[in-house]
């Protein structure tokens, strides 16, 4: 323990004595200043709040990732090549320690930084507004209903022979893809219903419906949402995004007692019924939303602030690592690669043309690219950023699974692979 505060003090130091904090603080502290000026809104209110949200503190983070990674890619390749490691071990410091304690102590100063751009973004910013918890209908998965569809697929006759002649696994997965996209038509006068699991009790909620698809279209819809013994007019020719209030108890005591959504526990039903002149079409898995109040947007951003403390220790842990295994622009290539695939590579899966996987080459570099995506998927599916500009809730229950997995286990797992990496490497030189 004594070796590893002895290390950590010590690398604290040399980011200090480099100028390397205070260069970072004051290039963060000009961003979060002046990304108002240089980043043009839609002209309400409301989305100059969310551009700024989004992009003040996203921009630090950015900064933040890019720098410490590359210092994490030299931390140890040049004091192994500088021969200076050789006399920390004198002390004796186990290796682990050395690549742990520099780790925690990157990770350190980006949290140091990170915390002066939240702390701006706090004070310029309403720290009691509420943000509401997102919940979405329950389901089928997509997998589930893939392998439903497959099977009917296979025996429809009217099936298209190229279908049935390519892989299961081919076919599957562009089910899967297309379960996400798949729309529900609510005729005129006809009644939708969706099942939501719901903490507690079904007061003070809203619905929210989505019309914004690749073509930015928008609906009219009109019709009436109930939720138990809430209801919600929704009245809308103009708006992509729709948020409707669950208010009104207009339903009787006994009429909500024997409502079917009401006996479940934790589980209630959503019915709208379309009141308009023409049918509606929505995609239940992205465009009906439950709002349920949560906590303050203080609150909020405490939690994204810890996420992206997170995202940053597991990127800078990787960096050690590959300081540790690797010479330090070999490291730095790695880890800059390794950022702008995991970035590209769900987009590149997703937008791939040829769906059913014909081509044998093709099929290699979408195994590549898939493979890819699922390693990287804990840091480019995290986006609390876009939660919060939105109002949405980041859950305590995935901030605490976030801390844990990334900002703990996995920085001390890469630590031990380092540590095991770094004694054959000095034998090398």
């Amino acid at each position: 323990m004594r070796g590893f505060l002895e290390v950590f003090r010590l690398e604290i130091a040399a980011l200090v004595r480099s100028k390397t904090v205070a260069m970072l603080s004051i290039a963060s502290l000009a961003w979060m200043f002046a990304m108002p000026f240089v980043v043009t809104g839609d002209g309400t209110v409301e989305g100059e709040r969310e551009l700024f949200i989004h992009y003040s503190l996203g921009g630090v983070f950015a900064l933040l990732l890019v720098a410490l990674v590359a210092s994490a890619t030299g931390v140890l390749a040049r004091e192994r090549t500088a021969k200076r490691l050789q006399l920390t071990m004198v002390r004796p410091v186990r290796f682990f320690s050395i690549a742990f304690a520099k780790t925690a102590a990157l990770t350190a100063c980006g949290a140091a930084v990170l915390a002066l751009a939240t702390l701006v973004l706090a004070v310029r910013t309403d720290l009691a507004r509420p943000c509401s918890h997102v919940l979405k209908p329950v389901m089928p998965s997509p997998r589930e209903e893939a392998k439903a569809m497959y099977r009917s697929f296979m025996e429809d006759p009217n099936t298209p022979v190229q279908v049935k002649s390519a892989r299961k696994s081919a076919v599957l997965r562009l089910l899967e893809n297309r379960a996400m996209d798949n729309y529900q038509t609510i005729g005129t006068n006809d009644t939708a219903e969706w099942k939501f699991n719901i903490p507690g009790e079904t007061a003070a909620a809203a619905v929210r419906i989505r019309f914004t698809n690749q073509f930015d279209m928008r609906d009219d819809v009109r019709g009436l949402f109930r939720l138990g013994g809430l209801v919600g007019v929704a009245s809308n020719i103009t708006q992509a995004i729709v948020t409707v209030p669950l208010l009104g108890a207009e339903q009787s005591s006994q009429e909500t007692a024997g409502d079917p959504s009401t006996a479940e526990a934790n589980q209630a039903s959503l019915r709208f019924e379309n009141r308009g002149k023409r049918p509606l079409m929505l995609r239940p898995r992205r465009d009906i939303d439950l709002l349920q109040p949560a906590d303050a947007f203080g609150w909020n951003l405490l939690r994204t602030y810890l996420e992206l403390v997170s995202i940053l220790a597991l990127t800078i842990s990787f960096g050690v690592f590959l300081s540790a295994a690797l010479g330090r622009p070999v490291a730095l290539f790695t880890a800059i690669v390794s950022l702008l695939v995991g970035e590209m590579s769900p987009s590149v899966v997703e937008q791939y043309p040829d769906e059913l996987e014909k081509d044998a080459v093709d099929r290699i570099g979408l195994v590549l690219t898939r493979f890819a995506a699922e390693a990287t998927r804990p840091v480019s599916a995290l986006n609390p950023l876009e939660r919060l500009a939105s109002d949405a809730c980041v859950e305590r229950k995935e901030v605490a699974r976030v801390v844990v997995l990334q900002l703990l286990l996995v920085p001390v797992f890469l630590s031990l692979l380092a540590a095991f990496a770094l004694p054959r490497k000095q034998d090398d030189l």
